[in-house]
């Protein structure tokens, strides 16, 4: 009986393995440049239209992430999680929530992967709006 229940025991610790073998991929990797040709929100600060790199800041167990315009004088960081869609872009892509002229940094997902980012925080505007009884639509703008 013991090495029954033993054999029990190492297929499944084995599968629990092979099922978080996915969770283990990195969320995004490099740097991601995108060109956002309208204002939009992370948290509580308003970015202006233009040219920002997103990248993952080192030593945050890849839940910390900022984003940095060209001008080198917007800079935000921000908290994300890990999602995974069930496409794999061909380029990397920047997801918004929309509210009528508001929008706010959704996801991020690096090209060539299921896996990406979502902003963990909502701002208090966001939330106005929530509480308003308004509904978002989402939007994704492709980066080259």
């Amino acid at each position: 009986m013991k090495a029954h229940s033993r054999t029990w025991s190492v297929l499944f610790s084995f599968s629990a393995l092979i099922l978080a073998v996915p969770l283990l991929n990195a969320q995004i990797t490099n740097d991601i440049r995108a060109h956002i040709n309208h204002s939009f929100m992370i948290d509580n600060t308003t970015l202006p239209p233009g040219q920002y790199t997103f990248r993952i800041m080192q030593n945050s167990d890849l839940q910390v992430m900022t984003a940095i315009g060209d001008d080198n004088k917007t800079s935000v960081t921000f908290v994300v999680r890990e999602v995974r869609d069930d496409h794999t872009p061909a380029h990397s892509e920047v997801t918004f929530r929309k509210f009528g002229n508001e929008e706010f940094l959704n996801k991020i997902f690096e090209a060539g992967s299921k896996m990406g980012v979502a902003v963990t925080e909502t701002g208090r505007e966001e939330k106005h709006l929530v509480a308003e009884g308004q509904h978002a639509t989402e939007h994704t703008e492709e980066q080259q």
